[in-house]
């Protein structure tokens, strides 16, 4: 048994069903006022900006957005702003800055454009008075407490909530506002069922250097975070493809002794992760994990952690992530490492 118990970041891992309760209860009105100004002024593009874990969640909305909203949604480089010094038009775009210290100084940058140029921009920080809050037309803070961890667990799972309610808000549909109701109950019924799984699975990759991780659609977007969780915590050279992309030259590279782990947890995607899991297992005899809601999928695996049944699609965004925290806290333990304190990682990066 892997000891968690001075573990900072496996602590917060099980606070966040408190923080997305906190983070929706304290935001309602917020993202009100905010869907009725995108509706008013016919805004139908949505500007996302962030780094990291916050880009991360950036990528679930642009998918939410752009499948529920009816909105082109962008992910914005910095760089075309701070380096670039593009005259970019954000003229009549919806800008979604996310941060958990607020302290980007780039991200503060291109929302002060967007703000010139009458953009509506909306801060995502966990960090009341931060630098991005002095930008921005809405300010939303994650209610999420503070997060000791330089391991983002917490402060990325509401920020997928801000952007899942917003998107929600906004397009008054009825499956989203169904989820922000149940996602406290989501995210506290998978903490129970999902961690002897993944205590189970973790042993397997105590010594491996490689792996690789695939998903696509909404599980992509997850599959990206849980690389980034991996790479920091263990110190594991994690890469993560969409499991379409795979196919288009990477997929020369797959080696048999190299671990695998797909999320399958959304039904409109399923098929192309499952394609290519069945392509990889025919062809390089391939060994891997399994994350999906369906336990006739997960059996597909060499090992499986089968998600509440429920959890398919943004569901299974919230349950996979929790997945991918504890296999990465586990596994770092399990290596010998600090998961609370990565290397050369701070809780305030800043880039211009």
């Amino acid at each position: 048994m892997i000891d968690t118990s001075a573990s900072i970041f496996w602590r917060e891992i099980f606070q966040q069903p408190t923080a997305v309760r906190d983070c929706l209860k304290a935001n309602r009105e917020i993202f009100q006022e905010i869907a009725a100004e995108v509706k008013r002024r016919g805004i139908k593009t949505v500007v996302f900006v962030g780094r990291g874990s916050s880009d991360h969640a950036n990528l679930v909305g642009r998918y939410l957005f752009e499948t529920r909203c009816g909105m082109i949604g962008s992910i914005c480089a910095p760089s075309v702003v701070t380096a670039y010094k593009s005259d970019i038009d954000y003229s009549n775009v919806l800008m979604i800055a996310v941060s958990q210290s607020g302290g980007a100084q780039d991200i503060y940058q291109v929302m002060k454009q967007c703000d010139e140029q009458g953009g509506l921009c909306v801060s995502v920080t966990n960090v009341e008075g931060s630098l991005m809050t002095q930008a921005g037309k809405y300010k939303i803070n994650n209610h999420c407490g503070p997060e000791m961890s330089i391991t983002a667990g917490k402060s990325y799972l509401t920020q997928v909530t801000i952007v899942t309610a917003l998107a929600a808000y906004i397009s008054q549909d009825p499956e989203l506002l169904q989820v922000l109701d149940e996602l406290e109950e989501i995210v506290e019924t998978s903490l129970k069922v999902l961690e002897p799984q993944v205590r189970d699975v973790v042993r397997f990759y105590r010594n491996t250097e490689h792996m690789i991780l695939s998903g696509r659609g909404l599980m992509d977007a997850l599959a990206n975070e849980v690389e980034l969780k991996i790479q920091e915590t263990s110190y594991l050279d994690a890469r993560c493809y969409g499991s379409a992309d795979y196919r288009h030259g990477p997929i020369a590279t797959a080696m048999r002794f190299v671990p695998y782990m797909f999320f399958i947890a959304d039904e409109k995607t399923n098929y192309c992760a499952i394609d290519l899991l069945k392509r990889l297992k025919e062809e390089t005899h391939i060994w891997c994990t399994v994350v999906s809601n369906k336990p006739e999928i997960a059996q597909m695996g060499d090992t499986s952690v089968v998600l509440p049944e429920n959890c398919d699609g943004i569901r299974g965004v919230f349950a996979g992530a929790i997945v991918g925290q504890m296999f990465s806290c586990l596994c770092s333990l399990s290596r010998g490492f600090n998961p609370d304190s990565p290397k050369g990682v701070s809780k305030k990066t800043v880039t211009v």
